[in-house]
C-alpha cells in the first residue's frame, strides 16, 4: 500500500437515503483519477451518520465496483472492542484488502485499554492494518514510542496515518523507528511529508487526480511537483477548515464535476453560505485552466 488512497464520501439522495448508484460513480471516478487504492469510513465518509446495515451495504458495493482494480481499505471505527472485532471480521469476509483502525477515544480510555483494543482487532483481521492517528479530532495523544511498541508486537500493523498539521515531525519520528506513514489532512504539506518518508496520502476524491500527478512527480521532478502542489494549495487550505466543512466542500465539488447527483449531508452539518460558495467557485475556476481535478469525464449509467 502506497501512493494516493482517497477517502470515499457517502453520497445521499436529496431525501437523505444512501445513493448506491452515485457511490458506484464515485468509486469509478476515483480510480479513473489515478487512485492507488480506495478507503471507506474515514471521517470524510460521514461514517458516524450511517447505520450498521448501510455500512455493510456500502462495503459490499465498494468491493464489487472496485473489482480488484486497486486495493480496498475499510476503516473500523466502533469504540467497543467486541463490535470492532465483529466489523473487522465482516470486512475481511466481504473482500477488503486492508483495514484502517481508528482507536477508541470517547471518555478517555487508558493507553493500555487502547493498545489491547488495537491488538485484538488486528488479531481477528490478519490483514495489513493502518492505524489512524487524529489527535485534533479525538483528543488522544499517542507517543512515537507507543506506536513503535505496537508495531513491534502486531505483525500486520503496517502503517500509521498521521492526521494532523504539521505532520512532518511526527512522520520523521515514526519513520526513524521503522514505522511507515501515510499522511491525511488533504496532503496540505505533502512535498515536505514525502521528503520526510511518507509513503502515501489519503485525501478526498475530488483532488485525487491532482494529487496522483503530484505524487508521481515527487519521485521524478521535485520542483514541478512543488509548483503543482502550490497551485492546488489554496483549495486544500479552504476545504480543510474543519471536517464537516471539508465534507460540505467535497460534495459541492463532486456535484460540480458531475460525479454526484446531490450534495446532501445528514444533519447536523455545515451549510456553505453565499460567500463560501462564491469563494469555492473562484478557487475551482482558477484550477480549471491548469491542474486537472478530474482526469476522465464520467458518463452516467444509462445515459
Amino acid at each position: 500500500m502506497a501512493g494516493v488512497i482517497p477517502i470515499l464520501p457517502t453520497p445521499f439522495t436529496p431525501e437523505g437515503a444512501v445513493d448506491d448508484e452515485s457511490f458506484r460513480d464515485v468509486v469509478d471516478a476515483a480510480i479513473a483519477g489515478g487512485a492507488h487504492g480506495l478507503a471507506m469510513f474515514g471521517l470524510a465518509s460521514e461514517y458516524y451518520k450511517l447505520s450498521d446495515a448501510e455500512r455493510a451495504r456500502l462495503v459490499k458495493i465498494l468491493v464489487q465496483q472496485t473489482a480488484r482494480r486497486c486495493p480496498v481499505v475499510i476503516s473500523i471505527t466502533p469504540h467497543s472492542t467486541l463490535l470492532a472485532k465483529r466489523e473487522a471480521a465482516q470486512a475481511v469476509e466481504s473482500g477488503a484488502d486492508a483495514l484502517m483502525l481508528l482507536p477508541p477515544f470517547f471518555l478517555g480510555p487508558s493507553p493500555r485499554a487502547v493498545a489491547r483494543h488495537i491488538q485484538e482487532v488486528a488479531a481477528v483481521a490478519k490483514l495489513p492494518m493502518i492505524l489512524q492517528y487524529a489527535p485534533l479530532q479525538t483528543g488522544q495523544v499517542i507517543e512515537p514510542d507507543a506506536f513503535a511498541e505496537l508495531s513491534g508486537s502486531i505483525p500486520n500493523l503496517t502503517r500509521v496515518k498521521v492526521d494532523m498539521v504539521p505532520a512532518g515531525p511526527t512522520i520523521s519520528d515514526l519513520c526513524s523507528r521503522g514505522i511507515a506513514c501515510f499522511v491525511g489532512y488533504m496532503g496540505l504539506d505533502l512535498p515536505e511529508d514525502f521528503s520526510r518518508g511518507a509513503t502515501g496520502v489519503m485525501p478526498t476524491v475530488s483532488v485525487t487526480a491532482a494529487l496522483a500527478e503530484i505524487w508521481r512527480l515527487l519521485d521524478d521532478d521535485q520542483e514541478k511537483a512543488r509548483s503543482l502542489h502550490h497551485e492546488l494549495l489554496p483549495l486544500l487550505n479552504f476545504m480543510m477548515q474543519s471536517v464537516e466543512f471539508l465534507i460540505a466542500c467535497e460534495k459541492e465539488i463532486l456535484v460540480h464535476l458531475g460525479v454526484l447527483r446531490s450534495s446532501y449531508r445528514r444533519e447536523p452539518t455545515i451549510h456553505l453560505d453565499h460567500a463560501q460558495k462564491t469563494e469555492l467557485d473562484m478557487l475551482l475556476d482558477r484550477l480549471a485552466g491548469g491542474l486537472s481535478l478530474m482526469k476522465n469525464t464520467l458518463h452516467r449509467r444509462g445515459s
